[in-house]
């Protein structure tokens, strides 16, 4: 059990650390907003091909095709995450990846919020998924990875744009880091608190918070900046997390010509 909740620290850990890569990214100013677009927009692909492939379709095999589990999961989902993005908006955490500096607007706490918000489906899934699955799915893992780059870079960059200090944005991203880690660890307590809890529901509730986070958050502010490419990059991101994924489960194998 121990060595369990262990892995889930290290794979949350080593998912969510990529919001420091990317906020080390910003402080160093090496990547341009148009490209911290592309690859948001490439996570965004790689996130829908998560919920659809890892998520939705793991539900429905995990509820032995009960469609009414997955479906219910999904809209509460989507509701819960819509109805809490609404109060965080509120809280002043609307602009909290903004790449031009509007957080300016907002407050600390709103940012921190809606930055936590945003990053606690996967990692709740992350631990629930430990207790029910052999492995670990490594294009879940590389989907919500790769998606925290350009939150950390364009977060960060918006953020420094608004005047913030150094300190004070370290200290935020540090701390979504922290939580997220308590987030997976909470979800594999629950799995195994609660023998009879499949995870399938959690799988399709997560899937539908993370939808409705993408469109309202990620997916705007990509093409926003990133401009004509950013349909195919978000395509980009797709396959390739869909490849792995179907790599991953033996699907197929890849053969030399």
């Amino acid at each position: 059990m121990l060595r369990d909740m262990a892995e889930a620290i290290f794979w949350s850990a080593l998912a969510t650390a990529t919001l420091l890569i990317g906020m080390w990214l910003a402080y160093r100013d090496l990547v341009s907003a148009t490209w911290t677009a592309l690859i948001m927009a490439f996570g965004a692909g790689a996130i829908i091909s998560a919920a659809a492939y890892q998520l939705v379709l793991g539900a429905v095999v995990v509820e032995s095709g009960r469609f009414a589990v997955t479906g219910v999961g999904m809209a509460l989902g989507a509701l819960t995450f819509y109805f809490a993005d609404r109060w965080v908006d509120g809280l002043g955490g609307r602009d909290r990846l903004d790449f031009d500096g509007a957080q300016a607007g907002g407050s600390g706490v709103g940012i921190l919020l809606g930055s936590l918000l945003d990053g606690v489906p996967e990692s709740l899934v992350l631990g629930l998924s430990l207790v029910h699955s052999p492995q670990v799915s490594l294009a879940f893992i590389f989907a919500v990875a790769i998606s925290n780059v350009p939150q950390g870079l364009g977060g960060t960059a918006g953020m420094l744009a608004a005047g913030w200090a150094r300190l004070r944005i370290t200290q935020l991203w540090l701390s979504v880091c922290g939580l997220s880690i308590v987030a997976a660890v909470a979800g594999y307590a629950l799995a195994t608190l609660v023998p009879g809890l499949t995870g399938g529901f959690f799988d399709s509730f997560a899937a539908g918070a993370l939808l409705v986070m993408l469109t309202d958050t990620m997916i705007p502010e990509s093409f926003e900046h990133g401009g004509a490419a950013t349909g195919l990059a978000l395509v980009f991101g797709f396959g390739v997390a869909t490849t792995m994924a179907l790599l991953q489960v033996g699907a197929f194998t890849i053969t030399p010509i």
